[in-house]
């Protein structure tokens, strides 16, 4: 009988440590952790009176990050950048710090290393990531617009100038992106308030056209990255987007 009850003991002790086991390393999965180094893609505009610089901002995911959690003892080594928690997002925002003095324009290849520490569940964790700033890879490997490519002149930037006069017939649009990006839509504004949106190549007039936007977004999501939660409010110079994954990209025609 004392034997029995003593195997007992030692299976119900065995069951115990197995149970125990997977408890602990979801414990330890809960805690948020951080890319060691992250590079983070800044656009720029080109006007008819050439680049207009811009200022470096973007996101650091977090694997495991609380909803409720607080980002606190935020420091850069870099003064002229400074990061906070991302509403909506499983991230913090870095961006450009705000002052008194001259506005800082972010610098292709500029760095900073960011260490911030994360409170959520009555625990306190130290995290840090090594920043670099880098002008924006190509998305598009060509934008034709009737017979006109605009591809190498998009390369980094959010919108261009173009002084031409502008197709006053029909003419086809096509855009073709590198990849791990995907065309969403393309619309056309015209001088009247009037806008249409086309099919990527489909054929339209640009007759009085004001501007042509390309909208697509990113099929390669960033290391740690969720989907945003209802409290995200995404902007992209100026227009709304539903994720952080989608952008724009324009043609103003200012003749």
């Amino acid at each position: 009988m004392k034997k029995t009850r003593n195997i007992l003991v030692s299976l119900l002790t065995c069951l115990f440590v197995i149970l125990a086991v997977p408890a602990a390393v979801s414990a330890a999965a809960k805690a948020p952790q951080c890319p060691k180094k992250q590079t983070l893609e800044f656009y720029r505009a080109h006007t008819s009176y050439g680049e207009v610089p811009s200022d470096g901002d973007g996101y650091i995911y977090i694997k495991n990050l609380s909803r409720s959690a607080v980002i606190t003892n935020v420091k850069s080594s870099n003064k002229y950048y400074t990061a906070s928690k991302a509403a909506g997002l499983n991230a913090i925002y870095v961006q450009t710090t705000s002052g008194s003095g001259p506005i800082h324009y972010v610098k292709d290849g500029e760095k900073t290393k960011l260490r911030f520490t994360v409170k959520q569940n009555g625990k306190s964790y130290n995290l840090s990531c090594a920043v670099t700033f880098k002008k924006h890879s190509r998305v598009f490997k060509s934008i034709k617009i009737g017979s006109k490519n605009y591809a190498a002149l998009a390369q980094g930037h959010w919108m261009i100038e173009d002084k031409g006069t502008a197709p006053k017939s029909k003419v086809r649009i096509t855009v073709k992106t590198v990849k791990n990006y995907k065309v969403d839509s393309i619309e056309i504004c015209y001088k009247n308030n009037r806008s249409k949106k086309i099919k990527n190549g489909g054929k339209v007039s640009l007759k009085n056209v004001a501007s042509i936007y390309i909208n697509y977004h990113m099929t390669a999501k960033p290391k740690y990255y969720k989907k945003p939660t209802a409290g995200y409010r995404g902007f992209f110079f100026g227009g709304t987007v539903k994720s952080p994954l989608y952008e724009s990209f324009y043609i103003d025609y200012i003749n």
